[in-house]
């Protein structure tokens, strides 16, 4: 199963790679330079097909060896487990070829954030089994060795239309959130931070991997903001990057540390409380974020003009 699995990622990968570099290269037609080194363009399409490749490999070494995704309630047959790996390598590759561009170009096009929503809601609706939390669980109500987690029957009844609601829930979180990420953003630094297609990319993931994932991602992205934030300064000498793969880091993170992230927060999605914790410490985190970026920028450079 792996190595066709990979061997169809890198030929998707080669086919994307293709598509990439045609599609940058329209985006920055009449720019006098492109922002990536020469030497990067040219390996470019190499290095995507590449990764797109690579994390592969480490979506199916983290979901079947590792059991990244084993979690009590949501128990898929053989077939689904198949199917949900394949599903998170398509989402793999769209970050990819997200990050890509969005470093290159400053955009994320909806020729990727609405053709991978689409191709999340659909996918969760035609397999019914690629979720990896329920749309809801109610944790509250267990009871340690005595009775499990409250799951609505329904679930099981209609399994199309419980993929077709968690898929379209985590798209429209990940896209209100990111919206409320922009206010905010523009609200402390005084600019725009984020684009809209920030907010069709996090409608995207959101699409493969429901609302809970996306407020944990929403979590850890400012922590990888500020990764790739110290990276560029001191690699690439850019004073701002896009927040595109930022976001792709942190889904990354999330899904292949699903199963912990889920046992250690499972109960907060159970009650409004909970909710409310969470995105404190999201907002809490990303505004620590903002105000130490609007700082940074006042820092005297000692360089007169």
């Amino acid at each position: 199963m792996a190595a066709w699995i990979i061997g169809l990622a890198g030929l998707f990968g080669g086919l994307a790679a293709y598509w990439l570099e045609r599609r940058i290269a329209w985006e920055r037609r009449g720019l006098a330079m492109p922002v990536s080194p020469t030497w990067l363009i040219r390996l470019r399409p190499v290095l995507v097909t590449l990764a797109i490749m690579g994390l592969s490999a480490a979506t199916l070494t983290a979901e079947w060896q590792f059991q990244s995704l084993n979690t009590p309630e949501v128990q898929p047959s053989e077939h689904g487990r198949v199917a949900r790996t394949v599903y998170h390598v398509v989402l793999v590759a769209l970050l990819v070829l997200g990050t890509v561009i969005d470093l290159d170009c400053y955009l994320l096009p909806d020729a990727i954030t609405m053709t991978g929503l689409a191709m999340g809601v659909l996918g969760a609706v035609i397999f019914q089994e690629l979720q990896i939390a329920h749309l809801w669980v109610d944790w509250v109500y267990a009871v340690p060795q005595l009775r499990g987690p409250y799951i609505p029957v329904w679930y099981d009844q209609y399994r199309w239309l419980h993929a077709l609601l968690w898929s379209v829930t985590g798209a429209t979180c990940g896209a209100g959130v990111t919206q409320g990420v922009r206010w905010l953003s523009r609200r402390i630094l005084g600019q725009e931070a984020m684009g809209l297609g920030d907010v069709t990319f996090m409608a995207m993931i959101g699409s493969f991997l429901g609302w809970q994932a996306v407020l944990i991602i929403f979590t850890v992205a400012p922590l990888t903001g500020l990764c790739f934030a110290i990276a560029g300064r001191l690699l690439a000498n850019r004073p701002y990057l896009p927040y595109g793969p930022c976001l792709a880091a942190a889904t990354v993170i999330v899904l292949f540390g699903w199963s912990w992230f889920w046992a250690e927060t499972r109960s907060l999605f159970s009650d409004l409380t909970g909710l409310g914790i969470i995105l404190a410490a999201a907002l809490g985190t990303l505004c620590l974020l903002l105000l130490g970026l609007r700082a940074y920028r006042q820092i005297p450079t000692g360089i007169s003009t």
